[in-house]
């Protein structure tokens, strides 16, 4: 029996893709001294908080998204650490949905993804094999209009319930939205600077060396949720 747990930071921010973010490189140093893993770095993407220039073709605009996890990919590999690509998007109203399982090469592909609709999101990210999560569900800020879970939430893979950057508040609205409905739940830190990253996260008796093993532990539910406090 392996009595191994391995922690892995699914929500992080990096520069210059996500503003405020810090250096991946960085990020996976910090993360290695709290004991983790791996991350998804899920950096904001199109209608986002993203430092890339929109007036650049769809191509060449996520080709620029991509470089900050192709820039920790190699280092991570030489630190024995697992790096995976995700995303964050805006779908309106502030609300945002994080991207699991997925590819560059995949969103490169769908120019329809462009400031579309979480509908959208889940239908091209499940026909791929990923999963969608709202992130933060009842986050509320300045940014925000809509401060509660998406009305196609019954169309995504979970929530986020647990986010370092919350309110104590909206983390218990979350979990207890997700316990009414039996919704599957991640935690993530939401970190852009380095004192903010690995926080929280998910914990698992195996690596996550690929897309591959951690959509099937999301679906498995064989993780437990963590928080540092």
């Amino acid at each position: 029996m392996n009595d191994c747990i391995y922690k892995y930071e699914m929500h992080i921010h990096t520069c210059p893709c996500s503003g405020g973010g810090s250096d991946i490189r960085e990020h996976i140093d910090e993360l290695i001294k709290k004991g983790y893993s791996g991350m998804v770095v899920t950096n904001h993407f199109y209608a986002g908080d993203n430092r890339i220039d929109r007036a650049l073709p769809w191509e060449e605009f996520v080709d620029a998204y991509r470089q900050d996890y192709l820039y920790g990919l190699e280092y991570a590999q030489e630190r024995d650490f697992d790096l995976l690509f995700g995303l964050e998007e805006n779908v309106g109203g502030g609300r945002e949905i994080l991207l699991y399982g997925i590819t560059p090469e995949l969103i490169e592909s769908h120019p329809e993804l462009k400031r579309a609709p979480a509908e959208k999101y889940a239908e091209v990210v499940h026909s791929a094999g990923g999963l969608v999560y709202q992130a933060h569900p009842y986050r509320a800020r300045e940014y925000i209009s809509k401060p509660y879970p998406l009305e196609c939430l019954d169309l995504l893979d979970g929530i986020e319930v647990y986010n370092a950057g919350n309110e104590p508040e909206w983390n218990e609205s979350a979990r207890a939205l997700a316990e009414e409905k039996g919704i599957p739940c991640i935690a993530g830190s939401d970190g852009h600077s380095i004192a903010s990253a690995g926080r929280a996260g998910i914990a698992a008796s195996e690596r996550i060396r690929s897309n591959e093993d951690l959509i099937r532990i999301l679906k498995s539910g064989e993780y437990t949720i963590f928080v540092n406090e």
